[in-house]
């Protein structure tokens, strides 16, 4: 019994700490499109504070602009953009705003984050963003007469292969 209570407690336990990481919100971006996207830092080594966060995009999401949470710097280098000048003290999280545009095809790309402490640890992290297919002008030409063409194409295969069959059973 007293077993069964320990692994219920480490089971809800292990949820919170695992939401603690660095996070992207929101977690997918359509192609073609910039759009802000907030990184969420929290401090988990308490007592030491966080004085810098460096975020690298993965290449074909690149980085429009981005602002500095108050008492931060920001500054971009290509696929790079580095917060410093800040403390995260305490079990506190901050919110840094980038602005990103991607310019690949739909899927997951991970992005890279590294936090760095004031006793002169680093801690990386790797956050999913999903990129979604563009929408309107930005959508790439879909052909859909092609398709319909095929569907009709296959469905006649299948229906002349269907009375073969039944012919050939007689």
């Amino acid at each position: 019994m007293r077993l069964t209570l320990l692994l219920l407690a480490a089971a809800l336990a292990l949820p919170a700490a695992a939401a603690a990481h660095v996070t992207i919100a929101p977690p997918f971006v359509e192609a073609g499109v910039a759009t802000e996207i907030s990184i969420t830092v929290p401090n988990e080594r308490a007592p030491h504070a966080t004085v810098a966060l460096e975020a690298t995009m993965p290449v074909g999401i690149s980085i429009v602009s981005t602002t500095a949470p108050e008492g931060w710097t920001a500054t971009v280098d290509g696929s790079t953009v580095t917060w410093s000048g800040g403390r995260i003290d305490g079990r506190v999280e901050v919110v840094f705003p980038v602005r990103i545009e991607a310019t690949v095809r739909a899927g997951t790309y991970s992005v890279a984050a590294r936090q760095r402490y004031d006793d002169g640890a680093d801690v990386r992290w790797k956050s999913d963003l999903s990129v979604l297919p563009a929408s309107g002008e930005a959508a790439p030409d879909q052909r859909p007469w092609l398709a319909i063409v095929a569907g009709v194409v296959g469905t006649v295969v299948i229906v002349g292969s269907l009375l073969v069959l039944h012919r050939l059973r007689r």
